[in-house]
């Protein structure tokens, strides 16, 4: 039987509209999420705004919005384990659709997707779970490092997923963290020491003085001019949204540097998240900055892409 539900959909690039979609059936190993709270990610819906997918998968109009949401499982399929209908969950992938293509798929009233997808929170939800998807990710990233080997650190862009990585680095007590952030209400909420402006703004006191360099501004390029700030065979953690990544290899290879690429969570991580966020005073309010609900979504989104205070904005589902 098929479904529908209103969601948040590109219908062509740099068209958003909130119309009416269809599910697939539910399958055995799927649930069925009735939405609460869901939140947009700035680095990856300007890419999808332009239909760029940041992974493999090809994608074609309508593509769903939304990469994270807080809801309330309403049916689950007769292979189901660890859920149960009334339980709250943190739902990270919704592909589920029959008339639209998700990356995705989260920015819906309701949801359909499979139990491995989704986080049982097992209590009522706080408005900081949506941030799951987020630590869980830097989380996950930042396990790839060897930190008793790091002093040093510099991150590039402190947008949400920078911001984020600063936090967890702060958290658990990894090195020295500095920062490059051309907006300063951004840098205030950062978790760094010293943060520049501009890139340029390092002098050479600072060059060779970072043993790991986290660019997460989705510009590739920016390797090579932080390059002077790398210590030799140092190490760059690429933390971004890329589409074709073009460098000058001859720029970067005196250094030798260590190039280490970030794009899964895994399931791990993603309950780390849900701890950490549940049980500890991890600072995570500060993330949330704008909350509106999901009727207003154009307003949204206009504020998450486009205004400098945003960290993360907030959409409530009634």
């Amino acid at each position: 039987m098929f479904e529908s539900s209103k969601a948040i959909a590109y219908i062509k690039p740099n068209k958003l509209e909130f119309s009416t979609f269809m599910h697939l059936p539910l399958g055995a190993e799927d649930v069925r999420v009735r939405t609460l709270l869901t939140s947009i990610a700035p680095g990856m819906e300007r890419l999808q705004l332009t239909g760029t997918s940041i992974t493999s998968k090809a994608l074609k109009f309508p593509i769903i919005a939304g990469s994270e949401l807080v809801g309330e499982v309403i049916e689950t399929g007769s292979s189901v384990q660890d859920v149960s209908v009334g339980e709250y969950v943190f739902v990270h992938r919704a592909e589920k659709w029959l008339d639209a293509v998700p990356l995705f798929g989260c920015l819906a009233e309701r949801v359909v997707a499979s139990e491995s997808h989704v986080v049982p929170l097992r209590r009522t939800p706080k408005e900081r779970d949506v941030l799951i998807g987020l630590l869980g990710y830097a989380l996950s990233s930042l396990k790839k490092i060897d930190f008793s080997r790091i002093e040093r650190i510099l991150i590039l862009g402190l947008g949400t997923v920078g911001l984020m990585t600063a936090e967890v680095l702060t958290y658990k007590g990894y090195g020295t963290v500095d920062a490059v952030e051309p907006f300063l209400v951004r840098g205030k909420l950062a978790a760094a020491r010293d943060i520049a402006f501009d890139i340029g703004d390092f002098t050479a006191e600072y060059h060779d003085r970072y043993d790991l360099i986290i660019e997460c501004t989705g510009r590739i390029l920016m390797l090579e001019q932080a390059l002077p700030l790398l210590k030799p065979q140092g190490t760059y953690l690429l933390m971004g949204n890329y589409d074709t990544m073009k460098i000058d290899y001859r720029l970067i290879q005196h250094k030798e540097p260590r190039l280490l690429t970030c794009s899964l969570t895994e399931d791990d991580d993603f309950f780390e998240a849900k701890y950490i966020l549940g049980e500890t005073d991890f600072a995570a309010e500060k993330f949330i900055t704008h909350r509106l609900p999901a009727e207003d979504y154009e307003q949204a989104f206009d504020i998450a892409l486009n205004r400098s205070e945003a960290i993360k904005t907030v959409l409530t589902w009634a």
